[in-house]
């Protein structure tokens, strides 16, 4: 029986995996799309996978109808909808909801920082010189609405279908997508700031697992301002606190223990990967 649903997709959902499949807990991981489930890397045995977006409404179905008794929300600290979605089920259903956050960083002064996406658009619709945008494709049709922005606005997003569809239907020209997949290194980061001949780089406040560092020192080596869009405010745990609150979740009670192997191990079981509907 598989009492936990975990929200992946990210560095710390790929964490959280591994953490469920050391201890031997069954549960369903469920990722937005194929990308996501290649983050996981296929290190999966006791978790089954579900490919494929949910609103609040299909998530408290999903919760129901497999008796979910805890649900771990690791999405990406900007996934706000997600995060929204899996709180209302929830709270709908009686289920325990625990959030997992990623460490935050330090503010840097040299940095300019803003509240969301709307307002670095506005920002940059007031300056000159090119933009390099790391903030992935969501958001590109805000940054459509920058004077001049096919020609002075470069997209970096992952080389996936949606992606650059997401991207041509904003108007950027292919010419100005930079379709590649992280991590990146502060000297790739360097080498695409010169291709884009950039004077702002816009990164949302991704931490370390997001390669936020890296791009800080390449815009502070080039002399190129940053421009930083702050993620939503919220509590939960870290990843390191997970396990030992997923051990204190089983000592309370939850409806179906660990089984445990003769040598005292926990079991797993082997699973298949599923596409919800």
């Amino acid at each position: 029986m598989k009492d936990i649903l975990l929200f992946a997709g990210t560095t710390e959902g790929k964490q959280a995996v591994d953490l469920l499949e050391t201890l031997g807990i069954a549960g369903y991981v469920s990722v937005a799309t194929a990308y996501g489930r290649q983050v996981l890397d296929g290190a999966y045995r006791a978790c089954q996978v579900l490919v494929g977006r949910m609103d609040a409404g299909q998530i408290a179905d999903f919760l129901r109808g497999h008796g979910i008794a805890l649900v771990i929300d690791a999405t990406h600290p900007y996934a706000v909808e997600v995060t929204k979605n899996a709180k209302d089920a929830c709270r709908l259903c009686g289920v325990e909801y625990l959030r997992v956050v990623r460490q935050q960083g330090k503010r840097l002064k040299e940095a300019v920082y803003c509240a969301d996406m709307e307002q670095a658009a506005q920002l940059l619709s007031g300056q000159e010189g090119n933009v390099l945008l790391t903030t992935g494709s969501k958001d590109l049709a805000v940054f459509a609405r920058i004077p001049d922005f096919q020609n002075r606005v470069f997209a970096r997003i992952l080389p996936v279908e949606q992606s650059v569809r997401i991207a041509l239907d904003a108007g950027f020209c292919k010419e100005h997508l930079i379709c590649e997949k992280g991590p990146f290194s502060q000297r790739q980061n360097e080498a695409q700031l010169r291709q884009c001949g950039a004077r702002f780089l816009v990164t949302k406040d991704t931490g370390d697992a997001g390669g936020f560092w890296e791009k800080a020192q390449a815009a502070r080596a080039l002399g190129v301002s940053l421009v930083v869009v702050e993620r939503p405010q919220e509590t939960g745990i870290t990843i390191a606190q997970l396990e030992q609150y997923l051990c204190d979740f089983y000592a309370r009670g939850c409806p179906n223990k660990i089984c445990q192997q003769a040598d005292g191990r926990p079991a797993r079981d082997d699973t298949k990967t599923e596409a919800i509907q």
